[in-house]
């Protein structure tokens, strides 16, 4: 579609970066809004803030390059390529796994509650998800496989293998987050007193945003790693959205 925004001489601004700073400025007024909403302590996110988002950076760069191994070590300069960070090779839940490591183990070292940050922080993500998504559709970034639906779309991008119709899978992404934002937000007012218990938003979240991403695998095209034909995507997001709708359920029975 559009993956440049513009070109100014040896300047090259790419739509997707430009939709991921939106996003991030999106989940950090959400974020805040967290914390002064539930009385947060903004000492504590002040002190960690750069140490979280170099993890969820690092996390999410490390997840892609090696869902993606096979580009990295043809040669040394395939290899040297790992720390291109600009390639826009990211791994959403690569970084928020390795970012909620790294809060749990921030909150253990300053006796903060971790379930609680992990309500302040997950759904925030949300609302950035559906604004990312569409910058990927633009820059042809996860593309879609064949199709031959009406509303199939071309990609005339060197990224992109396929240039027959395809899926807009990032579209659906945005659809599917944006039913998430709507189902948590009704949870929230309907089921409110399981929302008030410290975790439990938190799992909800990563639960209904693991089957988003399930769903959205099922017509990725782009290449990946496979496990018996399968992407590795829909085993890992698969396992999470069990493991927390366990969680879940076992902290609102326990609470009961």
């Amino acid at each position: 579609m559009y993956p440049t925004l513009f070109t100014f001489g040896p300047l090259t601004l790419s739509t997707l970066w430009i939709f991921i700073i939106l996003g991030t400025y999106v989940f950090l007024k959400f974020f805040i809004k967290n914390i002064q909403k539930h009385r947060g302590d903004f000492k504590f996110v002040y002190e960690e803030s750069t140490f979280l988002l170099i993890s969820f950076i690092v996390g999410a760069r490390l997840t892609s390059v090696i869902g993606n191994i096979g580009d990295y070590i043809q040669d040394l300069g395939s290899s040297l390529h790992i720390f291109a960070i600009w390639d826009k090779g990211f791994s959403f839940w690569g970084g928020m796994i390795v970012t909620l490591l790294a809060l749990r183990y921030k909150t253990k070292q300053v006796k903060e509650p971790f379930k609680k940050w992990m309500d302040y922080l997950c759904e925030p993500f949300l609302y950035a998800m559906p604004i990312v998504a569409i910058g990927r559709f633009f820059d042809g970034a996860g593309y879609g496989s064949k199709t031959d639906l009406p509303f199939g779309v071309s990609f005339i991008n060197m990224d992109v293998a396929i240039v027959t119709p395809v899926h807009p899978v990032q579209l659906y992404s945005a659809l599917l987050f944006c039913l998430v934002i709507f189902i948590v937000r009704r949870w929230n007012i309907r089921y409110k007193e399981y929302a008030e218990y410290d975790g439990a938003k938190a799992s909800l979240v990563i639960c209904l945003s693991s089957l988003a991403i399930f769903i959205e695998n099922l017509f990725r095209g782009d290449p990946s790693l496979e496990i018996f034909g399968i992407r590795i995507g829909l085993f890992i997001a698969s396992a999470v959205a069990a493991a927390s709708a366990y969680y879940l359920y076992k902290l609102i029975h326990k609470s009961a």
